[in-house]
């Protein structure tokens, strides 16, 4: 009875059918999962990067613009939502006008006081700035938000120099 059972677990022991079955059931879960993530990532990269160009095109619009600020501002954030002063696509789903903010300041200071390195190229201290900025709710985590990740918000700025006005 003994000389039967050692038998058996001989065979088993040599016996590699179903091995790679047991192996690629418990690999494949993984491999999804980080497939996924890496597809997801990508989309937020390049929903970081349309979101980015659209601001930066923004804010250098409205630098040179040479117009009234509620003009030239409503124009240049279509520009920054829809890639044109009028009309055009949006470049990111979802994204409104409504979410662009453009605040124009006044900049005291051209010169960082810790490191001596100037900011703006002027003959005068004083040099007037645009920030363009929007934060951009990315809900669909698609595969993530069933694990738990909550909602990511999207925020980008520009800054530039007024040459216009």
């Amino acid at each position: 009875m003994l000389t039967a059972l050692k038998q058996i677990l001989q065979r088993f022991k040599r016996d590699d059918d179903g091995a790679v079955l047991v192996e690629m059931t418990l690999v494949t879960p993984f491999v999804l999962l980080l497939s996924a993530g890496v597809f997801e990532f990508g989309n937020i990269l390049n929903t970081r990067m349309l979101l980015d160009a659209g601001v930066r095109d923004a804010a250098r619009y409205m630098a040179r613009c040479s117009s009234d600020w509620d003009t030239c501002s409503g124009l240049a954030k279509n520009l920054a939502v829809n890639g044109a002063v009028t009309g055009g696509s949006a470049r990111v789903t979802g994204w409104t006008v409504g979410e662009v903010t453009i605040i124009k300041s006044f900049s005291t200071q051209a010169v960082d006081p810790t490191t001596g390195t100037e900011f703006y190229l002027s003959t005068t201290a004083n040099v007037d700035v645009v920030q363009v900025s929007t934060t951009f709710p990315y809900a669909n985590l698609g595969l993530w938000s069933y694990l738990g990740f909550p909602q990511l918000n999207l925020t980008v700025f520009h800054q530039e120099r007024v040459l216009g006005w």
